[in-house]
């Protein structure tokens, strides 16, 4: 290598920037400063323009010192959101409220608001939205029914007289002067004694809080609020029970004497009811020694009664059916009443020789079977009388006939052993005696 060093060459430098200069910076800081200045003021509308939530109009009759973007919005003593906008407008004040996410889900399907203030002497005021109705969502807009606006000190002390007022300051007066004098050791007194009051007092809260504080509580807020919510949202019902109740109470007032006779004589009658409890002494004491032995009969009844259900619900229909029959029936009943007194003097008639005839000879006659005699004999069959004579009347009304050309009469002449007369011998009973000697 060769000893010669080597003279390196100066680099390439860019264009300077120009450096700021004092003025410049100055200015540069100004406009910093005023723009920090600005968003300064404007930070409570910033802060409410970027707050994350849903956006709820409630409507009053007057703003009552709500300052956009400064007042805030509570429910149970938590703040849950800030007053956005408030607009007039045609005597009514629309007060836009921005309340978190979940704020609408705890407000119920009915809620109201109200304006308060943050201490006794007013000041800074905020919207209170008080829950109600059912468990819900809310959506829409609080009407100006359900808003209230606060009242002031000033305006309840204008509501009374003069001479109450002045009564007040002398009273405060007095007070002033009661402390001075013996007030004070008596306060010290009452501070004395307070511990031993207030363990009684601690006893009394903690058997306020139930067998079982951690749920007792919640139960009874949320029964609180479950009666609450079906009072407000049978407001309608619950004016009538009022007027109802109303109603009871002049009932009363007007049978007053009534009642209170009902209350004289009511010594007498409970010395009769006395005396009654103990003349049924003895019979439930009976009752108490036939239950036993009719215990297994009341059993039987029960599983009777068991079986009959199917059958009665079976026979229901036929029972409201015969409903009708019976209905219908009832002129035929009551025409066959004075046919039933005839029916009696009949029967009584018919007693006696009558029914014997006819049970005797005439019914054995009729059931006895027909033979020929003399000229007829052989004749006849084994059949009972009563049915031959029901053939022949069958046959005279076959032989009768009636058809679209009109009536005639069947007549079918015939012949046979018997037909002639006259004879030494009859050949019907000829020719009967040949076959009883074949056989």
């Amino acid at each position: 290598m060769s000893t010669t060093s080597r003279r390196r060459s100066p680099a390439k430098r860019g264009p300077r920037r120009p450096r700021l200069t004092t003025l410049q910076l100055g200015r540069i800081f100004v406009a910093v400063a005023a723009v920090s200045g600005a968003l300064l003021f404007q930070k409570a509308q910033l802060a409410a323009m970027l707050r994350p939530g849903d956006s709820v109009q409630i409507q009053f009759t007057e703003a009552h010192r709500l300052r956009s973007s400064v007042s805030d919005v509570k429910m149970s003593g938590i703040e849950i959101g800030v007053v956005r906008s408030v607009e007039d407008e045609d005597g009514m004040t629309t007060v836009e409220v921005k309340v978190d996410e979940d704020a609408r889900k705890a407000m119920g399907t009915a809620p109201s608001a109200r304006v308060r203030p943050t201490t006794l002497l007013g000041g800074n005021y905020y919207v209170e939205i008080v829950p109600g109705g059912r468990r819900g969502e809310f959506t829409g807009t609080i009407p100006v029914e359900r808003t209230e606006l606060p009242v002031e000190l000033d305006g309840v002390a204008s509501a009374f007289a003069s001479d109450a007022r002045q009564g007040v300051r002398s009273s405060t007066k007095a007070l002033d002067a009661t402390l001075e004098a013996d007030g004070t050791r008596a306060l010290r007194d009452l501070m004395e004694s307070a511990p031993g009051t207030l363990r009684s007092v601690d006893e009394v809260l903690r058997a306020l809080q139930g067998t079982s504080p951690e749920s007792d509580l919640s139960a009874l807020v949320d029964g609180g609020e479950n009666a609450s919510t079906v009072l407000s949202s049978e407001n309608a019902r619950l004016g009538e029970t009022v007027e109802d109740l109303a109603t009871t109470a002049k009932v009363l007032e007007s049978r007053r004497n009534d009642i209170a006779e009902a209350a004289r004589t009511m010594p007498s009658s409970l010395d009769e009811t006395a005396t009654l409890l103990d003349s049924l002494d003895g019979v439930l004491t009976s009752l108490e020694d036939t239950a036993d032995p009719a215990r297994p009969s009341v059993q039987e009844l029960a599983r009777l009664l068991d079986h009959a259900d199917p059958v009665l619900a079976r026979a229901r229909p036929v029972v409201r059916d015969l409903r009708g029959v019976l209905r219908d029936a009832r002129p035929l009943v009551t025409a066959l009443i004075p046919i039933s007194r005839d029916l009696d003097a009949t029967i009584d008639n018919l007693e006696g020789p009558v029914l014997d005839r006819i049970n005797g000879p005439v019914l054995d006659q009729l059931t006895s079977p027909w033979h020929g005699t003399g000229e007829y004999a052989g004749g006849g069959a084994d059949r009972p009388l009563y049915k031959e004579t029901g053939y022949m009347f069958a046959n005279l009304t076959q032989a009768n006939m009636t058809d679209q050309n009109g009536s005639m009469i069947s007549f079918m002449p015939g012949t046979g052993p018997g037909s002639l007369a006259g004879l030494p011998i009859s050949l019907e009973q000829l020719l009967n005696s040949i076959v009883d000697g074949d056989r």
